[in-house]
């Protein structure tokens, strides 16, 4: 279990670590904040270099006449109104994260445009009927069209010069909302009202149905100088993936108006094919970056749930490790109190062995209470109740106290201590339930092996490098050599009533001493393991 503990205690750290860069999220929830990757800008860029590229290419045969196909502006329309539509709830419901006005202002920018492509297509000549419908006149679609394209570059230019002012809009957001689609429905409905019932009196771009003016040769041009102005802003203050994506939307706007020349001509058809790209690419950019949130989210709830079961893991080994080392003196005590009961029934009682099960068992009570301060250091990294341990001494008063415990079990202990040993520093407590884990460990594993001599040794040495070495050495079967690399894993057990917890437990207090624990086949069959603890960790050796 401390393996685990430990192992998991990484693993939490990691979490964290993770976690805590997930936490930026919060300042980067709307793309007004996102700023553009390497692969985004390069895309920008080639996106820009296509739209210039297609707009060189066609602009020498601009002027050629093709066939009228009146229906392909209500179909084109169409789109860009569903399109632009769902940009602008999307925009929504960046602003109503963030309270930017920029971003209420691009909103509406963008439902001004959705809501403009419906009369627009309506007065269309030819679209819906001759004249086109709502009473039209020849100059309304071409007025329409150049307030659309003046329109949407000014909400562009109040979001460049808005998203400057850090403060959100306070109150409710459902109000500010309202109040936008209110104030762009408004204004739709008055440039409409001014295009249609103003006719007579506006500038003329067209003399008929195809043919323009001189003013309507060069009014999209006004148009356009206002989107290099829009672009000059957004160039200047870009910083999100959204300005990247508005810079990509203003140039196919430019090159649009470029090609703008005669109706049902290849640059009329190109240019309103333009208009799609102008409609569609936040609306690309938004989704994508919307599911790549999610998907950040995702992975941050993912962290969190992953941390929640650590938690959860740490809590279950730390009960089941308490659960381990408990049921070992109490079974030492049922032990011996069934030992004192059969004393005391004997005629006469055998008063002098009784008392000894009875002080076995006073012993074993306070072990079993100590267990748990013993635990509680064993997290906690504490220092506090380490002492210089003669290891020597440490083994034969084990050896003492589960001497019933051995002739029960019909084992024979060899003891081979080497004599003078240097004091070590460190928990008694804990060192002594490794010991006491491996030889009962040692006792099972003879259990299960019959018709063969019982022998447990127990062999304490001097090392080369200033070290001490204890061995537990059982006559048992020995173990598999495929689980040798496995053997100190928490919860990898190979009992049928185990837990996998009494090694991994035992590893981690031999490591918190700065030793190491180590399990092997020993000669003629059977397991050993090897306990190496440094003699330099303790600080008062040379005194004591």
């Amino acid at each position: 279990m401390s393996d685990q503990a430990a192992s998991q205690g990484a693993r939490d750290g990691d979490t964290v670590d993770q976690l805590s860069a997930y936490e930026g999220l919060d300042s980067e929830i709307g793309l007004i904040n996102l700023q553009p990757t390497a692969t985004q800008n390069r895309i920008a860029r080639r996106a820009v270099v296509l739209l210039f590229f297609t707009v060189a290419i066609v602009a020498p045969f601009a002027s050629i006449t093709l066939p009228i196909f009146a229906a392909f502006i209500p179909f084109l329309n169409a789109t860009i109104l569903v399109t632009d539509l769902i940009t602008a709830i999307l925009l929504f419901a960046q602003f109503s994260i963030s309270r930017s006005r920029a971003l209420l202002v691009l909103a509406g920018g963008y439902l001004f445009t959705a809501l403009i492509v419906i009369p627009h297509a309506l007065t269309f000549p030819g679209a819906f009927a001759p004249a086109g419908f709502l009473g039209a006149g020849i100059q309304t679609t071409a007025w329409l069209y150049i307030f659309w394209h003046f329109g949407f570059p000014a909400a562009l230019s109040a979001y460049v010069l808005l998203k400057r002012d850090p403060s959100g809009i306070r109150g409710p957001i459902r109000s500010a909302i309202g109040r936008c689609v209110a104030i762009t429905v408004a204004i739709v409905l008055a440039l409409t009202g001014i295009a249609i019932a103003a006719d007579p009196y506006l500038p003329r771009l067209f003399t008929s149905a195809t043919d323009l003016t001189m003013l309507g040769t060069f009014a999209p041009w006004v148009d356009l100088l206002f989107c290099a102005l829009s672009l000059g802003l957004l160039w200047v203050y870009r910083r999100s993936i959204l300005d990247l994506g508005l810079m990509v939307v203003v140039c196919a706007m430019i090159g649009e108006l470029a090609l703008t020349v005669v109706r049902f001509s290849l640059g009329f058809y190109v240019s309103r094919m333009l208009s799609i790209a102008t409609s569609t690419i936040v609306l690309v950019i938004l989704l994508a970056e919307t599911t790549g949130l999610y998907t950040r989210l995702a992975g941050a709830n993912a962290m969190l749930r992953r941390e929640r079961d650590n938690k959860l893991m740490n809590l279950e080994a730390a009960v089941a490790s308490i659960s381990h080392e408990v049921k070992q003196p109490l079974a030492a005590i049922v032990m011996r109190g069934s030992t004192a009961l059969r004393f005391l029934g004997h005629t006469p009682p055998d008063v002098g062995k009784a008392r000894s099960a009875l002080n076995k068992i006073v012993t074993e009570g306070r072990r079993a209470s100590e267990i748990f301060d013993n635990i509680r250091d064993l997290f906690r990294k504490s220092n506090r109740r380490r002492m210089a341990i003669d290891v020597n001494a440490m083994i034969s008063s084990i050896v003492e106290s589960l001497h019933f415990e051995f002739a029960e079990h019909d084992i024979e202990v060899q003891t081979e201590l080497q004599p003078g040993l240097p004091l070590v520093w460190g928990h008694r407590g804990q060192l002594q339930d490794v010991l006491l884990n491996l030889i009962r460990n040692a006792i099972e594993a003879m259990d299960a092996s019959e018709g063969k001599l019982r022998v447990l040794r127990l062999t304490t040495e001097r090392r080369l490098n200033d070290g001490i070495g204890i061995k537990v050495t059982d006559t048992g079967p020995g173990i598999d050599p495929e689980k040798l690399d496995t053997i100190f894993d928490a919860f990898v057990t190979t009992k049928s009533q185990g837990m996998g917890l009494g090694l991994a437990i035992c590893r981690l207090i031999v490591e918190r001493h700065g030793g190491q624990l180590l399990a092997s086949s020993a000669e003629g069959g059977g397991a050993q393991f090897e306990i190496n603890l440094p003699v330099e960790l303790c600080p008062n050796a040379a005194a004591n």
